[in-house]
């Protein structure tokens, strides 16, 4: 409903249910409305086997321009103007 009421924000944390269905849609909710320059964080994406299937899913949507994987979250950038990449950062 908050989605509806109020102009998009460009930095979205996504943290909490830690299930596959859910975090798709709180992601499919959110790139439907989202505007060029748009960051989706994604908290504990190696939470579960469910979360890693999530973040895929995620990663590989065609709203989706670039990814980063930080291990302990994951950042989706909505972004026409970057070409499509999935970057994953070891440390």
């Amino acid at each position: 409903k908050w989605l509806q009421q109020n102009e998009f924000p460009t930095l979205i944390f996504i943290d909490g249910n830690h299930r596959k269905e859910p975090t798709q849609r709180y992601f499919e909710q959110c790139v439907s409305k989202a505007v060029k320059g748009t960051c989706l964080v994604f908290d504990d994406i190696h939470w579960s086997v469910d979360m890693e299937e999530a973040w895929n899913d995620i990663r590989q949507n065609k709203s989706v321009d670039l990814s980063i994987d930080l291990f302990f979250m994951g950042l989706a950038f909505v972004n026409e103007d970057l070409s499509k990449e999935d970057f994953q950062i070891r440390f």
